[in-house]
Formats: C-alpha cells, structure tokens, sequence
C-alpha cells in the first residue's frame, strides 16, 4: 500500500510539474492552421485578408475559391479585404447588394495577366459573419 501512495504521489507532483511548465510558454496562441492554398494560387498577386483560410480549391484553369474567416479585430471583414486589395493595386468595378449578401467586384494587372477578384460575404456563411469568400480568375 505505501508503494501505491508513493506512486500517487510522484504522479501527482509530475502533473503539477507540467501544468507548470505549459503555462510557461508564449502567452499569445498559434493560429489555426486552417486549409491549405492551392500550389498555382496567385498570393502575390492577389493578397487575402489577414485569418484562417476555411476553404481553398481550383487551378488557374478554372479559377480559385477560397474562404477566409478574419482575424480577430479585423472590423468588418468585407471592408477589410476590399482594402487589401485595393491597397495592392487593384480596382473596384462594382458593388453589390442583395438581402444579406454583398459582393464587390475588382481587377489589376499583374506581371502580363489580368486578375479579376469578386469578393463577398454573407451573414448565414459557415465560417461566420466573420468571413468572406473570394472567387478568382486569371486571364
């Protein structure tokens, strides 16, 4: 019986002994890892909002989809993304509003090709009002 307690015991104090340890690391979390962009996606070229990519599929020849779920803080998501595009050159043709969805229309050219980027959210999206989707083609 005292081996048992004994046993107890140093399991205990090994337990403390992590618990310790883990609460000694970074205070900030990792991020999600989130989905994986397809090996053509032009992210140089078509720069996503800052969060965790939900979503992300299509080829150059079909063009790309991905959804975005924003970082914390982000404000409005879609304003955001907008924003960074526009920032990296881009230009806005169009707006659209229809019920709870928004959508937003833009283009550059990059490097010889033309992107054409429609951005959008709605409030009944899976990843949350904090996400937007894109859909991106290259010409």
């Amino acid at each position: 019986m005292m081996r048992f307690d004994r046993m107890v015991g140093l399991l205990v104090v090994l337990v403390a002994g992590i618990v310790v340890l883990a609460g000694c690391g970074e205070a900030e979390e990792a991020p999600p890892a989130g989905a994986a962009l397809p090996q053509d996606f032009p992210a140089d070229q078509v720069p996503l909002v800052n969060g965790t990519v939900l979503s992300a599929d299509g080829s150059r020849a079909d063009g790309w989809s991905v959804t975005v779920q924003s970082a914390p803080g982000e404000g409005n998501t879609l304003d955001a993304a907008v924003t960074t595009l526009t920032d990296n050159g881009f230009t806005e043709s169009q707006r659209t509003t229809e019920g709870a969805q928004r959508v937003v229309v833009l283009s550059a050219t990059k490097e010889g090709t033309d992107y054409w980027v429609q951005v959008g959210s709605t409030s009944g999206a899976a990843g949350g009002p904090g996400s937007v989707f894109y859909q991106v083609s290259a010409e």
